[in-house]
């Protein structure tokens, strides 16, 4: 079975890829899992930094794969399905060192949720992004959500989350999601300020970034966010807008 998430060790940092650019690195169980296992086994390494990227040029994440993500399921099921992504991005958002995702394309729903994750963001001009769960009759459901509220103004974050439309790069730079606008093939100059710093400077960093993170609360608010989504999973809405969703991609 070829590996949905490869990890790749460099120099003073390590690079995490999602590995499924013909489903637009959308998201399943056995991706999770493998990003995970990735996220926990680098913690143990001595690094300055973390990329989290997608394969491909046309996405960086397109959210979760409908095929295990379907409309059908019921609240407890749903629940069942999204909490392990939570997992993800709690172990993302704590991770002892800088993470910086580099959006290599678009990133849709789920996609959001995870380079929110991420401390920082490196967005490809010509991409596109979105919050946009609200249209599908849902919230975010991993985190992701509770997460924008740490990394943008309050009211930024409302309003994306509630607008739930696809933002160019321009615009998710200028309300302060994105942190550099870049090329889509990026080198690893785009990162020379980190690697002059020592590793135990990073480390420092980060734990002072941290200390303004809320953490003894953000797992629960996170747990809180997933489980307000599964009740929604249910709806007659939802269950709609993902048939709607689903024809469309077969016309």
């Amino acid at each position: 079975m070829e590996k949905q998430v490869l990890l790749e060790k460099k120099e003073g940092y390590a690079v995490i890829t999602l590995n499924r650019s013909e489903k637009m690195n959308a998201v399943t169980k056995q991706l999770t899992k493998e990003m995970y296992k990735a996220i926990i086994d680098l913690k143990q390494e001595d690094l300055k930094f973390l990329i989290v990227t997608g394969a491909g040029h046309r996405a960086f994440c397109a959210g979760g794969d409908l095929n295990e993500l379907h409309g059908e399921m019921n609240a407890e099921q749903a629940y069942q399905i999204l909490h392990p992504m939570k997992e993800v991005l709690y172990e993302l958002a704590t991770f002892p060192v800088p993470t910086i995702a580099v959006l290599n394309g678009q990133a849709r729903g789920g996609g959001c949720e995870i380079a929110t994750a991420c401390d920082f963001r490196y967005g490809a001009e010509q991409a596109s992004y979105g919050f946009v769960q609200g249209n599908l009759g849902i919230t975010p459901g991993w985190g992701g959500g509770t997460l924008l509220y740490h990394r943008i103004q309050n009211d930024f974050a409302a309003h994306w989350l509630m607008d739930a439309e696809m933002y160019t790069a321009e615009q998710v730079y200028r309300i302060g999601w994105l942190h550099k606008i870049i090329m889509v093939n990026w080198n690893e100059k785009l990162f020379a300020s980190f690697l002059r710093k020592t590793n135990e400077q990073m480390r420092v960093f980060k734990r002072q970034y941290m200390e303004h993170l809320d953490l003894p609360y953000l797992s629960e608010q996170m747990d809180k966010e997933v489980y307000q989504c599964s009740l929604l999973w249910e709806s007659d809405e939802h269950k709609e807008a993902v048939r709607n969703f689903a024809a469309k991609r077969k016309r």
